[in-house]
């Protein structure tokens, strides 16, 4: 016999375990320690137990979670909308049922709370847990390696709405292009590492309590003004099953208005190799960012750098 209930103190190590073998499935390394559960996602002063619904056999204990919610700071592809943050089930013969009914019941406590939309897994800039853990960190979606969970979703309704891509580039080999463009946005602008007063913003502190994060600024010595800035994040050594060795950052998607498109890609290009250069001497083994795959100024300066495709994904969203 089955039955969904809410999150408890002592569900930890199975939900660690569950999240072992649900990603084991599809071969990802991607793994959840108490450890990290405890700093990404429990420890999180906006984590609500009964948003974590556990799905438990009578005989075989634990056998799925799913986590659920809305982000309060949502804005753009969670705004307004109920979230699936994340889903995992024991790989089984009766796995449909039991996802089945762990998104039922989710959709039920969202409905309850007059969210007319959900999307999932994660969305996009607006996720708020698993930050460091898994494949993206919510900004991939559904993994296009997880066929059971994809499945999982179509069921429920589910539709794509957005893809997305997750570019690497490894340290080890990356070397700054330098040509012309490059020397003269050089020659013309400061890139400078901020201090950690810097970051004043409360939601940001919360969300990336437990990782290191770095802003840099590009500032043009021409007209003495920030043009850019940029954060980089990796997740502190001292919480087990996090990637402490890899960083990630956020590529933006559009041009301003008023900036040249060509001069815009440059800058983006300066400040980021300044960047890559800091975290080789911090012996960082590689660098990801999450991207929209339409966005070709983001595709621009991902491929002027050396990143190479990861990982394809999707971010999904349906009626409730």
């Amino acid at each position: 016999m089955r039955s969904i209930r809410s999150f408890l103190n002592v569900d930890t190590p199975a939900l660690a375990k569950i999240w072992h073998q649900h990603h084991q499935a599809f071969r990802s390394k991607s793994d959840c320690t108490v450890a990290s559960w405890d700093q990404a996602v429990l420890a999180k002063p906006y984590f609500r137990s009964e948003q974590l619904l556990i799905a438990e056999d009578s005989t075989q204990g634990v056998v799925g979670f799913v986590h659920f919610g809305m982000n309060p700071q949502a804005k753009s592809f969670g705004k307004d909308s109920g979230i699936i943050h994340r889903l995992c089930v024991r790989p089984g013969e009766d796995e449909d049922a039991i996802a089945e009914d762990l998104l039922t019941e989710s959709f039920r406590n969202l409905s309850s709370s007059s969210v007319g939309r959900c999307v999932g897994i994660g969305a996009f800039h607006d996720s708020i847990f698993y930050i460091g853990v898994a494949e993206g960190d919510g900004f991939l979606g559904v993994n296009a390696n997880d066929p059971r969970l994809l499945r999982w979703m179509k069921n429920r309704g589910f539709l794509e709405v957005r893809s997305t891509q997750c570019w690497e580039l490894s340290l080890a080999h990356f070397k700054p292009p330098m040509d012309r463009n490059q020397i003269a946005v050089h020659r013309n602008s400061l890139v400078s590492k901020l201090p950690c007063q810097f970051q004043s913003d409360w939601w940001k502190n919360i969300i990336y309590g437990h990782c290191d994060i770095s802003s840099f600024q590009l500032v043009t010595k021409s007209k003495p003004t920030i043009q850019l800035l940029l954060d980089v994040w990796t997740p502190e050594a001292f919480v087990p099953g996090v990637e402490s060795w890899l960083s990630r950052l956020t590529v933006p998607e559009s041009v301003p208005d008023d900036m040249d498109q060509n001069l815009w890609i440059e800058h983006w290009v300066c400040l980021i190799c300044e960047c890559m250069r800091l975290l080789q001497s911090e012996r960082k083994q590689a660098v990801q960012s999450v991207i929209d795959p339409v966005s070709t100024h983001s595709v621009q300066i991902l491929q002027r750098l050396g990143f190479k495709i990861k990982s394809q994904g999707m971010l999904m969203a349906c009626d409730i």
